[in-house]
C-alpha cells in the first residue's frame, strides 16, 4: 500500500475555504432538507399542565369534607388513640404477655355453683380494675406519655393477673376433688 500523505502539499493556500462558504452550505442544506425543525415544547407543556391539575385536585379532595359524617370523625380519633403497646416494642411485649396471661387464666377458670358469690365478687373487682386501666389509657392520650402513667398501666395489668391467680388458688383450695387429684398444685 502506498502512503498518499507524501503526495499532497498541505502548506499551499488552496485548501482554504472561500468567504461565505459556510453560509452557502447552510442555504443548500435548508433548500434540500427544509428549514431546521423548531423544538416543540407544546407536548411538554401539556404534560406539565396535566400534572399540576392532578396534584391540585388531589390536594383539594384531601382537604375538602364531602358530606362527612361526624361519627366518622369520632371513629378516626378513637382509632388514633395510643395504647401501652404503641409506645415501644418492649412495652408491647409486656402488655401482650399480661393480656394473654389474663385471658388464659379466665379461660382455665373452673367454676362451680358452690362458689358463685366469691367468683362474682372477684369478677366485679376485675371489672373495676379494667375500667381503671381504660382511664389510664385515656390519661395517656390526654396528658401524653409519662413514666407514672406507664408504670400505673403495668401495675394494673399485674394486679388483674394476680387477682385471677388468687381466685384460681382459692377455688383449688375449696374444691376437695381437685386437691386430691393434684396435691402439688396447692403449693404453686
Amino acid at each position: 500500500m502506498k502512503d498518499l500523505r507524501k503526495d499532497f502539499d498541505y502548506s499551499s493556500s488552496s485548501f482554504k475555504m472561500s468567504k461565505g462558504h459556510e453560509d452557502i452550505f447552510k442555504a443548500r442544506l435548508a433548500k434540500e432538507f427544509g428549514e431546521e425543525p423548531k423544538k416543540d415544547y407544546s407536548m411538554l407543556l401539556k404534560m406539565a399542565a396535566v400534572f399540576i391539575v392532578a396534584v391540585m385536585s388531589t390536594v383539594f379532595v384531601m382537604n375538602t369534607p364531602f358530606g362527612e359524617n361526624p361519627q366518622n370523625n369520632n371513629q378516626i380519633v378513637e382509632n388514633s388513640k395510643i395504647s401501652l403497646g404503641d409506645i415501644s416494642p418492649d412495652l408491647k411485649t409486656i402488655e401482650d404477655y399480661y393480656l394473654t396471661s389474663i385471658k388464659v387464666e379466665l379461660a382455665t377458670l373452673e367454676t362451680s355453683t358452690d362458689h358463685d358469690a366469691m367468683i362474682t365478687s372477684y369478677l366485679e373487682e376485675l371489672k373495676t380494675i379494667n375500667n381503671a386501666y381504660d382511664e389510664l389509657e385515656e390519661d395517656l392520650n390526654t396528658y401524653g406519655i409519662s413514666e407514672e402513667i406507664i408504670n400505673a398501666m403495668i401495675d394494673n395489668l399485674q394486679l388483674r393477673l394476680e387477682l385471677l391467680q388468687d381466685l384460681k388458688q382459692k377455688l383449688n383450695n375449696l374444691n376437695p376433688k381437685q386437691n386430691e387429684n393434684n396435691p402439688d398444685e396447692k403449693f404453686i
